[in-house]
């Protein structure tokens, strides 16, 4: 029974092909070649989701269709100016495929959920095209997008148009994700480090610290106006005074000044 009733669909649909073809050929010779029937190529042919199911998406000639499924979908290629992949990233199975027409108050066309293996066959297609295209791992807002155009297309003109979509570019941040949530992870180093760092500071100054004191007891001793003579004679004379007291608890006397030089002193000086 599933035989017959098979058989029987295929001889339906062969006499559909001829009577369309019929049609075609008629209506050709009638225009005179003014109107022309576009023919999909079945091998260029990619699943997506222009609407609410899976369909077969086929190219022709001029156009992307899908006739076989309600509603229909059929882009104009003369009318797009941009085409831009969406969630183009390795670990996903599907991309979006945003088609964006030259008059810019019209609305965007999505098709969601083309396989990625298809990605490479669909550039090579647009390409055959001369159809610009971009691709970036976020979703875009692209109501947002547009009515930005749509408001100042001067500016947008100004700032380098589409260059925004290109991965390498750094263009305004005014096109984000709508619903891309920003990275919370911020680098930074660990809490060890970050106190081996200040101890690291703490010791560096300290030791820096003692220098300009050592420094500023150098600078003193210079600054006093003593030679190494009056220094070598103020050491001895305090070994001497040390040696002659007679209790534990008698004060050390204090070294002369400067001004009652020693009879050695006085003799290097003549």
């Amino acid at each position: 029974m599933d035989a017959c009733v098979w058989e029987a669909e295929r001889e339906l649909r062969q006499r559909l092909k001829s009577v369309f073809k019929n049609f075609i050929d008629k209506v050709e010779g009638i225009t005179h070649g003014q109107v022309e029937f576009d023919v999909p190529f079945r091998d260029l042919g990619f699943m997506g989701v222009p609407s609410r199911s899976t369909v077969l998406l086929q190219p022709t000639t001029h156009c992307l269709v899908n006739i076989t499924e309600q509603p229909t979908f059929i882009i104009t290629l003369d009318e797009v100016e941009l085409v831009h992949f969406e969630r183009v990233q390795f670990h996903l199975k599907n991309f979006d495929m945003v088609f964006v027409f030259k008059d810019y108050k019209r609305k965007v066309e999505h098709v969601n959920a083309i396989p990625m293996t298809s990605l490479d066959s669909v550039k090579d297609w647009l390409n055959s095209c001369d159809i610009k295209y971009t691709e970036g791992i976020q979703s875009l807002n692209w109501a947002k997008i547009m009515k930005t155009i749509n408001d100042d297309p001067e500016a947008f003109i100004d700032n380098g148009g589409w260059s925004f979509l290109d991965p390498d570019s750094s263009g305004d941040e005014a096109h984000d994700s709508e619903d891309e949530p920003e990275s919370e992870y911020a680098p930074s180093g660990s809490e060890e480090e970050e106190e081996s760092s200040q101890e690291e500071y703490s010791s560096e100054t300290e030791t820096s610290e003692e220098g300009s004191d050592i420094e500023e007891d150098m600078g003193s001793e210079e600054e006093s106006g003593k030679d190494w003579s009056e220094l070598e004679e103020e050491a001895a004379r305090a070994d001497r005074e040390k040696g002659m007291e007679e209790t534990p608890t008698k004060k050390r006397k204090k070294p002369t000044s400067n001004k009652h030089d020693s009879p050695r002193s006085k003799k290097r000086k003549h």
